[in-house]
C-alpha cells in the first residue's frame, strides 16, 4: 500500500506540474492576445471628409486638374466626385483643413462652397477602397498618372530626375486614388 500511495503521490505531483504549465500557457496567449488587441486599437489619426460644393465642376478635366492640385498638400488622403451635383468629397488627416482646402481650390480656380465635414473610418476613404478594389496597396495605386509606381523617378528633357506619383502614399500602406463617386 505504500508503494500505491507513493505512485499516487508522484502522480499528483507531476498533474500539478502539467496545470501549472497549462495555465502559464494559457495566461502568455491571453497577454499576447491582449497586446494584439491593445495595439489594434491604438487611436489614429483622425481621417475627415469634406464635402465641397464646386458650380464650375463640369467634367473629368476639372477633377483631374483639382487632384493634381491638392495632391502636394500635406495631409491628403484622396478624393472622389460627383459631378451631376457638382460635389466633390476629400479625405484628409492633420494639418490640412477644411479651410486650407477651400483656399487651395480658390487658387487653383476652382472656388467652392464647404458643404459639411465628417470624419470617417479608414476603411471608408477612397484610398483603403481603392487599394481594395484593385487588390494594390502602397506602391501600385491609381493615382499615379505618370504610369510608375508611387516613388518611382522619370526623367525630364532637363536631364534632372522628378518624383512621380504626386500625391501617392501619403497614409502608411495606401495609395490614393482618384475617384469619381
Amino acid at each position: 500500500m505504500s508503494i500505491k500511495r507513493k505512485i499516487l503521490k508522484e502522480l499528483g505531483d507531476i498533474l500539478k506540474k502539467i496545470r501549472r504549465i497549462i495555465i502559464g500557457i494559457v495566461s502568455l496567449i491571453l497577454v499576447l492576445t491582449a497586446g494584439q488587441v491593445i495595439a489594434e486599437n491604438l487611436p489614429t489619426q483622425k481621417l475627415s471628409r469634406a464635402v465641397i460644393k464646386i458650380d464650375s465642376l463640369s467634367c473629368g478635366g476639372c477633377f483631374s486638374t483639382i487632384n493634381a492640385g491638392l495632391s502636394s498638400l500635406e495631409g491628403f488622403s484622396g478624393m472622389g466626385a460627383n459631378l451631376f451635383r457638382k460635389l466633390i468629397a476629400i479625405d484628409f488627416i492633420a494639418p490640412l483643413t477644411p479651410d486650407k482646402l477651400t483656399q487651395k481650390l480658390s487658387e487653383i480656380g476652382y472656388p467652392g462652397n464647404l458643404e459639411y465635414v465628417d470624419a470617417i473610418l479608414e476603411k471608408e476613404s477612397f484610398a483603403y477602397l481603392e487599394s481594395k478594389r484593385t487588390g494594390l496597396g502602397s506602391g501600385g495605386g491609381g493615382c499615379c498618372s505618370s504610369g510608375g509606381s508611387p516613388g518611382s523617378t522619370n526623367q525630364e528633357a532637363t536631364g534632372q530626375l522628378k518624383q512621380s506619383g504626386g500625391s501617392c502614399c501619403k497614409l502608411p500602406g495606401i495609395s490614393q486614388p482618384t475617384e469619381i463617386f
